[in-house]
């Protein structure tokens, strides 16, 4: 047993019974147990941290709860699990693989169901976002070590990050920025600070990554902050100094990497032309079997005979007989958007494209309502916040397969929670407006009284 695991199992216990006494600390506790992920440190198969503390904290709020909280967000994710079992059941190649898949996914929605229960006030859910960050650092001080000890054309790939991969590393860290950029703008002292402090290594982790699809989804964000943002001038300010120290820690060959993403077919190299031809592949199979498509996960091993090779860095011809053997494995859609219509058909990507439109309708609705200052302020900053870790999302899983990453269903969880919660202020503000006005009309009815002597 490592000393790692050893103080896991130590640690966790504890965890677990501090979840038990307050359910919301679970969440936390998920949270930086989905990036700190033990099981890399030979755990044994029963040993699972985020399970036991997923069982506890829903233990503790079942024990505590008052109420069950249900919006629209929320409906829209559950009808997702009835849409997987159709595909399950017409799975092409393995309804297993397909079962095993949508099992994953009820596990996220669960925990999505969690958060729209337990975050219940606007500093909780700040809380939850900066827990998300923080906890991230892990993974990125993986990076940087990794960074540091290759050459200048080397890849940060798998790291301590749960799914791993350079494309899915690149996107956690763009997926912080608009965090860190929101309260170095308008925060206090202290997140100023913070945000100074560890953009810098952000930026190094994502170029350390040599993500093409990063690169893209850190400069597309960058447009987003400046054009968003409340103080023009100090958000543009703060997205050169950003650019200005991204291009500082990247090396050339970085940028030559980068700079093949618009290069023509013949110079564009194997990587990026095997996704195109992947895309393709994708979009055959969905016209196929447009209704169901071909069952979840059902994409990777199908893959090979739709472009002729299986994966790997020196891809192997396909031949039929060699399906399923040890080292002909298929690769995945590298789109989210392409997988999800060649898995799961019309009927799961329809509600599945539809959480994202439901996210920005409801962070784009919040901002419309009705608040006193204050609030209207916080609730602002929240969901620009949210939305700029949604469109971050949005590009980034345009060049990988992203469905089963748990922070994807923590943010539609944490929208819905925004949308509840900005209801509720307006609400309320809308009330005491109503009874100042009422007592204005009241007041304005009195009778003045007579003058002293009138009577006389």
């Amino acid at each position: 047993m490592s000393l790692r695991l050893a103080v896991m199992m130590v640690i966790v216990p504890i965890l677990i019974g501090l979840t038990l006494r307050k359910p919301r600390f679970g969440l936390y506790a998920t949270t930086v147990m989905y990036y700190f992920r033990p099981d890399v440190w030979d755990e044994p198969t029963w040993w699972q941290p985020v399970y036991w503390l997923t069982i506890a904290t829903i233990v503790s709020w079942a024990v505590r709860a008052k109420d069950l909280r249900m919006p629209p967000i929320m409906a829209l994710a559950m009808t997702i699990v009835p849409a997987m079992l159709i595909s399950t059941f017409t799975a092409v190649k393995s309804s297993d693989v397909s079962m095993e898949t949508t099992i994953a996914v009820i596990k996220l929605i669960i925990v999505m169901f969690l958060i729209v229960q337990l975050i219940r006030t606007l500093p909780q859910l700040m809380t939850f976002l900066w827990v998300n960050l923080i906890a991230n650092l892990w993974t990125l001080k993986s990076v940087v070590v990794i960074t540091l000890g290759g050459g200048d054309a080397s890849r940060a790939n798998v790291s301590a990050a749960q799914g791993g991969g350079a494309n899915y590393l690149a996107m956690t860290f763009v997926m912080a920025l608009p965090l860190l950029f929101y309260r170095f703008i308008e925060g206090s002292q202290r997140e100023r600070k913070f945000a100074m402090a560890v953009t810098p290594f952000l930026l190094f982790g994502i170029m350390g990554t040599g993500s093409r699809g990063g690169f893209l989804t850190m400069f597309a964000i960058f447009i987003f902050l400046a054009v968003r943002g409340k103080k023009k001038l100090a958000g543009f300010a703060a997205i050169v100094g950003m650019t200005v120290i991204f291009a500082i820690v990247t090396p050339q060959a970085k940028w030559d990497r980068f700079m093949t993403t618009f290069a023509g077919e013949e110079d564009r190299g194997f990587a990026s032309q095997s996704r195109v031809e992947l895309w393709k592949a994708g979009m055959k199979m969905f016209w196929e079997s447009p209704i169901v498509g071909v069952g979840h996960d059902n994409f990777q091993m199908l893959s090979p005979r739709y472009v002729g090779y299986f994966a790997g860095q020196t891809p192997i011809p396909y031949q039929p007989h060699l399906e399923g053997t040890p080292g002909h494995v298929g690769f995945v859609a590298h789109s989210t958007w392409v997988q999800a219509l060649a898995d799961g058909g019309v009927v799961f990507s329809m509600p599945f494209f539809g959480l994202f439109v439901l996210a920005f309708l409801i962070l784009y609705r919040v901002r419309r309502l009705r608040y006193d200052p204050r609030t209207r302020r916080e609730i602002w900053f929240a969901s620009q916040i949210l939305e700029g870790i949604m469109w971050a999302f949005v590009i980034a899983s345009s060049f990988g397969s992203h469905m089963k990453i748990d922070f994807l269903w923590w943010y539609f969880g944490v929208v819905g929670v925004l949308g509840i919660i900005a209801r509720e202020q307006s609400a309320i503000f809308r009330h005491r407006e109503r009874q100042a006005w009422l007592q204005a009309q009241a007041a304005a009815r009195e009778p003045e009284p007579e003058p002293a002597g009138a009577a006389s």
